[in-house]
Parts: structure tokens; C-alpha cells; sequence
């Protein structure tokens, strides 16, 4: 932890004001280890509610321990430690108290991260709680393991938290919750929702912490339809009233962001009035209907609302387009904000505001994550960490966003990023495609992009039709679309980038997990002569495989409703699986391909990779295949993830590299 530093940065309010952060470039002499190394301090810092104290993830002995650092005095305090668990997601209780879980961290696989549980200790490292055990505890004594998610804190003087438990809904089919009042100094609950309208998933409190609002989710016995309703009642003695209903399948579910602070009027967000996109809106109570609109965005939905508890404001709406995006209400906030992205230009700004102290977290494709302190009396700022320190003052590479048109006329948004240092002409490509599909990528440090680009790679990240976030036509232009538009979407995008000549057609590769996977595999099968090279990491090979393996995760309500509409009905679609299948058209595949799968994954199962890796070798392809063992979807072992970032640059450098010959050894 750095104490204070000698260099006090000023920060003018002027929007003219000198950027604070140098431009970072390509370093090819960064290790690849050090792209993939855990972050040496964990998460964004959390600022108390009174502004004065800090709480920290910060390294000791190898974990993660939890640290207050009073702001006055930039003392550090370390109050919780384990010697065998990392600390993680501290929140606030009140001033003097926090809570925490706990988590085996980068130094396990998946198999062994048995943490969770939830702590309370005082900002002096008294009054010390257990409030419910680890999982692992849970497992040796044979007890069902009850986690609470927060919802709030009560106030700050109090040390109760308002918190939620399934116990009485595991067996909902969408699950069911309920919410409860916790003692955190002694561990007592009190039930806030014994009069339950029932299936409820997630629920609203009002800012005196009244729950006002419960969002239910059920399914239709015959069309097994997936339905929300929306309940609201007026205050904590009044009767449930059903407001609101829609299908999820129409993309015309409600989200209830939260109430101003008269508790009357209430927010929400939807795609209203035949809208495309989520946009914000002031609920009609009279009319039972989304009323005035607040806020929307051009190119993304709308994500949540921010408020400030202390100054009683509704700070703006936020909004995750292709950068994080502020809609501002508040003027104040807004001056902070401007200020503060002139003097860290091109990078993602947020911050955290209370009093006079203001704890500002920096980060960007480049960056992936700085720290400071802003004294908004004073005007001054001043580093207080960064969290990978091995990249301090490395050379990295800018991302940028760019759009193109598919060949059927739709606008494909996309994030381009270029080796520093190259001239933007005929340079190898990697074509990296995120999973889901349901999912988007997001703007922000990458390891994988920024190792590929460190060794003057091109990458390109398509959000293709079916990626979430850009509307509702963007995501369901891509139902039933595997393989086929999907597909063409990636591979307009590479097109696109050989045309304007900044790409060399001949030295592409295409790369991905998960769908990614599934994207890398039909690359190479519908277009064998633009991929040079694929590399798949838990990839579906076989679409209805989703439906026919029984031991995976993907089943249940969800995959009878919205998973038969995006990826195929197993009863009625045969042709289409058997169109889109990879491992079905395995025999197109030309070029070499590096895959690896987890032995522990249960969206995707061993048995993806195992039938592809098969096919290939017994028709003579070229395969390189690697298991993690004890690992699931995702990679939680550090050691792993170096390991693989390490292969996949060997694997990209052997056929489309430097001097590399595309196709050979």
C-alpha cells in the first residue's frame, strides 16, 4: 500500500485540463505471464458512508486481506485475515463496521473453491461474527449452505443489514426469495416479507427500507412460457398489488430501478411504447403504466440508476454502451465527472463521493485499474495505487470502437484493437469472438487482447447479432442463427477490416470459449480459406448437444422457453442442428486447431471437445488438445490461465506470426 505520495497532482475544474495519464503503447518484452497474473490488489477500493475510511483488498503473504485506511491520515489497518482464504466483497454495515466473504482465490481450481460465508468485523478488528459459514463448512457438517445476498444497509448508525435468502423457494423451478432484516453483531434475523406474493427473484426497497417491490418469475404449465410479474404495495402494511406483466420472451419485461427520495415516485426500465431499446421511466400509478420518459441512449439499453443516500439526489442513469456511459441528473456530479475524465482522457472514470473525500477509480483498455484520492476542497488529487503493478508504465495497446455492415444491411458494432507501434496496414488478425451468445464484451483491460496485441496481432471482438445490451432486434436477429448469420457477422467484420487494408487475408485467426468456441469450429468450417489457424477453449461443437446432454446445466425452465427460440427446438428443428452442427461438418475443417476444455465444465461438458478432438484426428487433422483438470466454464487457477495464454501465443505465432507459413508447422 503506498502511504502518501510526494507528488500532489492539482486537479483543475476547467474542462482544459492537462491529462494525467500517459499514453500507453505495444511492449513486446512484457511476459506473457504478466497479462494473466492476478490483479496484486483485488477489486475497487469502497469508500464508508462517511467518507473518512477506505476499505482495501490489499496482498499479504499471498492473500488477500482486508485493510481500512483512514483518509485523514492514509493509515492502514489490516482488520481481517485468513491464512488459507482470500477476502472478498467487503461492504459496509455503518461507519465503524463491515462484513466479507471469503474465497480460495487464483490458487485453486474450481473444484476446491468451497468459500462464500459471510463475516462481520468493526473497523478496529473487534466485535468479530460469523454470520453464516463457507460452503466448505457447510459440506463437512452436513448442513444446507444459506448464503445471503445484500441488499442494503439499514443506516449508519445501525449495524443491521437487509438481506436475501431463498430457503423458502429452493424448489421454485425460477427460484423464490425472501428478505430479512440481519443482526450483524449477533447474527439474529427478522423476516421483512412474511406476507410473500410469492416467486419472487429480486426485490425493491424504498429509501426508508420498506420492501416496496417484488419481481416474480413463473412458467406457464402449458405454453411453458416464461411470465414476470411485477408487485407493488404502498408501504410495509399494505396488500400486494399485481402492476405490471409481460413474457420474457418478448423482450417486455420491467426492471423497478428504485423510488426518489419522497418514496413516491418510482423508476423503472423497459422497452415501452414499442421502443427497441430499455429506457427509463417515471411509473404512471394512476394509469398503471411506464409514465414519463426520464432517460434512453442511442446505441444501448439503459442499465441501472445511481443515487447518493447522503445528499438525497438521484445522481443520473447509468449506461453500458460500447464505454460506460453516465446520463447525469445531478450538476454537481456531473462537473466531478467532466473534470475528472479530461484529466484521465480515454480512460473509464468512476468514483465514489462523500463529503469532501472522493475515492476515483480509473480504468481502460490499457489500463487495468488505477487508484486515487480527490480533495474536492482542496482540488487536489494524488495516486494511491495501481492494481497490476508489473504493467506500471508498460507500453500497451488503445482499443477502439468501430461499426460495420453485415452483408444483410445490419450495423454490427465492434471493438478494434491495434499493436502500437505498427502501421495500421496488413497486419495479422485475430478474430476473437465472446461466448454466450446472450452476452456481450465490455470495454476495459483484456489479458488475452492486450498479450495478442503486445505481439503485434490486430484483434477484433464483433458484438454479432444475439449480443445483449444493443437493443432487443440486435440480440434477437441472432435467434436460431448459429452458424449462419451469427457466423457471417464475424466474418464480415474480418472482410471489412481486409478491404480498408489494414488486415493481411491471408494471416487470420479466429479464436473464442464457450460460443466462442462453437464460432471458432464453424469458422473454420464455412470460410476454410480466410482462417488460418482456430483455438477453441470450452466450446459447444454440437447445438443440440445443449438439449441432449443430461449431466449439463443447460436445461430447465429457460432452455424449454427462451433456449428452444435462440438455439433451436430439439422436436421440430433436426435440419437446422444438423446444419450448424461442427462436429456434424467436421470435414470442411482445413486448418489446425488448438483446443481446450475443463474437466469439471457443466454448461459445456468434456464431451464437446472429446467428439471434435476425435472427428478431427481420425480424418487426420491437426489438433493440439489440453484438459485443465479440475477446472469448469471458467478457469479459476492462475497457473492455468498463464498456461493457456501461453499456448494460444505459440499456436497463433506457428501459422500466422512473422514469417510464419499459414497452414504448416
Amino acid at each position: 500500500m503506498k502511504r502518501k505520495a510526494q507528488l500532489i497532482l492539482r486537479l483543475c475544474l476547467a474542462l482544459g485540463m492537462t491529462g494525467l495519464m500517459p499514453l500507453a503503447h505495444a511492449d513486446t518484452t512484457i511476459p506473457v505471464a504478466d497479462f494473466f497474473k492476478k490483479a496484486q490488489y483485488s477489486g475497487s477500493p469502497v469508500l464508508s458512508p462517511d467518507g473518512q475510511s477506505m476499505a482495501v483488498l490489499t496482498p499479504r503473504n499471498g492473500r488477500f486481506v482486508l485493510a481500512i485506511i483512514r483518509l485523514d491520515s492514509r493509515t492502514p489497518k489490516v482488520i481481517a485475515s485468513d491464512p488459507d482464504w482470500d477476502v472478498v466483497n467487503p461492504a459496509w454495515v455503518n461507519n465503524e463496521r463491515l462484513v466479507f466473504s471469503l474465497s480460495k482465490g487464483s490458487d485453486a481450481v474450481y473444484e476446491e473453491q468451497k468459500g462464500g460465508g459471510l463475516f462481520a468485523v468493526n473497523i478496529d478488528g473487534s466485535r468479530f461474527r460469523k454470520l453464516t459459514p463457507t460452503v466448505k463448512e457447510a459440506m463437512a457438517n452436513n448442513i444446507p449452505y444459506k448464503p445471503y445476498a445484500l441488499l442494503s444497509r439499514v443506516s449508519e448508525t445501525s449495524n443491521d443489514l437487509i438481506v436475501v435468502n431463498n430457503e423458502r423457494g429452493r424448489d421454485t423451478k425460477l427460484g423464490a426469495s425472501d428478505v430479512f432484516q440481519l443482526d450483524t453483531t449477533t447474527g439474529r434475523t427478522t423476516l421483512l416479507t412474511f406476507n410473500n406474493p410469492g416467486k419472487v427473484t429480486s426485490w425493491v426497497l424504498d429509501h426508508q427500507h420498506v420492501v416496496r417491490v417484488g419481481l416474480a418469475l413463473d412458467v406457464e404449465p402449458d405454453s411453458k412460457r416464461i411470465k414476470q410479474t411485477v408487485y407493488y404495495r404502498d408501504n410495509a402494511d399494505a396488500p400486494w398489488k399485481n402492476i405490471y406483466q409481460a413474457y420474457v420472451d418478448e423482450g417486455q419485461g420491467m426492471r423497478v430501478l428504485g423510488f426518489d427520495f419522497d418514496n413516491k415516485a418510482m423508476l423503472v426500465a423497459g422497452r415501452f411504447h414499442t421502443r427497441d431499446k430499455e429506457a427509463v421511466y417515471l411509473w404512471d400509478f394512476a394509469k398503471q403504466a411506464p409514465g414519463e420518459m426520464l432517460a434512453d441512449h442511442a446505441l444501448a439499453d439503459v442499465d441501472t440508476v445511481r443515487f447518493d443516500e447522503r445528499r438525497k439526489k438521484i445522481v443520473g442513469v447509468l449506461v453500458d454502451a460500447m464505454k460506460q456511459e453516465t446520463i447525469f441528473f445531478d450538476e454537481d456530479y456531473a462537473r466531478l465527472d467532466a473534470a475528472l475524465r479530461a484529466s484521465f482522457p480515454g480512460q473509464d472514470v468512476s468514483f465514489q463521493w462523500s463529503g469532501k473525500n472522493v475515492v476515483v477509480v480509473t480504468r481502460g483498455a490499457n489500463n487495468p485499474g488505477s487508484v486515487y484520492f480527490y480533495d474536492s476542497e482542496k482540488k487536489t488529487i494524488e495516486p494511491l495505487y495501481v492494481m497490476k503493478p508489473e504493467l506500471e508504465g508498460k507500453k500497451l495497446s488503445e482499443t477502439k470502437f468501430i461499426d460495420y455492415k453485415a452483408r444483410d444491411g445490419l450495423t454490427i458494432p465492434a471493438y478494434l484493437t491495434l499493436p502500437e507501434g505498427k502501421d495500421a496496414k496488413k497486419l495479422p488478425l485475430i478474430a476473437y469472438v465472446h461466448g454466450g451468445p446472450h452476452a456481450r464484451d465490455e470495454f476495459g483491460y483484456n489479458p488475452m487482447t492486450q498479450m495478442l496485441a503486445s505481439r503485434g496481432y490486430a484483434v477484433l471482438q464483433p458484438q454479432f447479432r444475439m449480443s445483449t445490451g444493443f437493443g432487443w432486434a440486435h440480440h434477437k436477429a441472432g435467434w436460431k442463427q448459429w452458424g449462419l448469420a451469427m457466423q457471417d457477422d464475424i466474418t464480415d467484420g474480418v472482410n471489412a477490416l481486409v478491404k480498408q487494408g489494414i488486415v493481411d487475408k491471408d494471416r487470420v485467426c479466429i479464436i473464442g470459449a464457450s460460443y466462442g468456441g462453437y464460432a471458432t469450429m464453424y469458422g473454420l468450417i464455412k470460410d476454410p480459406d480466410l482462417y488460418k489457424c482456430g483455438v477453441n477453449w470450452v466450446g459447444v461443437t454440437d447445438v443440440k448437444m445443449l438439449f441432449t446432454v443430461t449431466w449439463s446445466d443447460m436445461s430447465g425452465p429457460y432452455m424449454d422457453n427462451l433456449g428452444v427460440l435462440m438455439h433451436g427446438d430439439p422436436k421440430t428443428d433436426e435440419a437446422y442442428f444438423t446444419k450448424v452442427s461442427a462436429i456434424g461438418n467436421a470435414d470442411k475443417i482445413k486448418a489446425p486447431v488448438l483446443m481446450g476444455y475443463g474437466s469439471e465444465d457443466v454448461r459445456v461438458p468434456l464431451i464437446h471437445g472429446e467428439k471434435m478432438r476425435d472427428k478431427l484426428l481420425a480424418q487426420g487433422n491437426t489438433v493440439e488438445w489440453v484438459v485443465m483438470v479440475g477446472e469448469e466454464h471458467n478457469w479459476y487457477r492462475e497457473s492455468n490461465r498463464i498456461k493457456w495464454g501461453e499456448m494460444v501465443l505459440r499456436f497463433v505465432d506457428r501459422y500466422i506470426g512473422d514469417g510464419a507459413s499459414a497452414g504448416k508447422k
